[in-house]
């Protein structure tokens, strides 16, 4: 049990934490949570890089987080890659790029991610929950593992949800994709945040040998830009929840304990929220065999060697 909860922000959860001459990387990272992680982090001294598809909007943030910093971060710890989550094709490039960089990754933070409504197909012609929230961040990882293992002791955290208590997926794995069953946005969503927490788990199982730590999270329900897709319904009910949503600072917190406290220097393969280790919502992600042939599947569509 941590003394952090619900109302705990980011900056709360670290305070005292010193990254200096450490190297992060954030996906999704010039707005909402992202944003605020990418700050948290070079505020306690950490390189962060800023893997955004919009270059042009990644640019403004990173200018916003060092202009409204007071000289507390400079701009030569913020650094971008362009990387678009919606072609598998751009997250090879992507990849090849930073691995390019020669750096020794200490941290990634698997934070970007949709929920929409409708059916929407990625560029690979996958179910876009699935294509954009799992497989290329499973793909991305995969590809700069080389990256993370040259540091000691590198954690890899994926922002999940507690929406993946409305996920439909079976130990048999069955239509991942959407090809067969009616499509539902909240459903195709759950599916893909469950998987998100059953990559980290047997991300956690394959490579804790070679001292990378994975967990997963539920940030809890923000306001951002995640939302920016719904309908109108949807969207005026958001407004109603407004009041009881958490700020962007509190938001970020879990993703930032996660990321830095020492006590999950070497524990991984678990599930949190409001800065707590919490039951996943979701009896499938406790399923070894499952996030074993998650994993198989996975290698199958992104054309990864198992």
């Amino acid at each position: 049990m941590t003394g952090y909860g619900r109302s705990a922000t980011a900056e709360q959860v670290s305070e005292g934490i010193d990254l200096t001459g450490k190297h992060a990387l954030v996906t999704g990272a010039n707005t909402g949570i992202g944003k605020e992680t990418v700050r948290v982090l070079a505020l306690r001294g950490a390189h962060v890089t800023m893997a955004c598809r919009n270059q042009e909007k990644a640019e403004q943030a990173r200018r916003q987080i060092v202009d409204t910093s007071d000289g507390r971060i400079l701009i030569g710890q913020l650094d971008l890659l362009e990387l678009d989550l919606n072609a598998l094709a751009s997250v090879r490039k992507s990849a090849a790029s930073f691995n390019g960089r020669g750096v020794s990754l200490d941290l990634l933070i698997n934070n970007a991610g949709i929920m929409i409504p409708m059916e929407r197909r990625t560029e690979d012609d996958f179910e876009a929950h699935l294509g954009i929230n799992h497989l290329a961040h499973f793909l991305f990882t995969n590809l700069i593992m080389e990256s993370l293992t040259k540091s000691v002791g590198c954690r890899v955290v994926c922002v999940a949800s507690s929406a993946m208590g409305m996920a439909t997926l079976t130990p048999a794995l069955e239509d991942l994709n959407w090809k067969q069953r009616k499509h539902s946005g909240f459903r195709s969503y759950g599916d893909s945040k469950l998987m998100n927490l059953m990559f980290a788990r047997e991300l956690n199982r394959r490579q804790g040998k070679n001292g990378v730590v994975a967990n997963a999270l539920h940030p809890g329900v923000i306001a951002t830009e995640l939302a920016r897709d719904q309908s109108l319904p949807f969207m005026a009910m958001g407004i109603f929840m407004l009041p009881f949503m958490k700020s962007v600072p509190r938001g970020a917190a879990t993703s930032i304990y996660v990321a830095t406290n020492p006590d999950y220097a070497s524990r991984g393969g678990l599930f949190f929220s409001d800065c707590r280790e919490k039951k996943p919502a979701h009896k499938l992600a406790l399923n070894d065999q499952a996030c074993t042939d998650l994993w198989q599947r996975s290698c199958e569509l992104t054309g990864l060697p198992m």
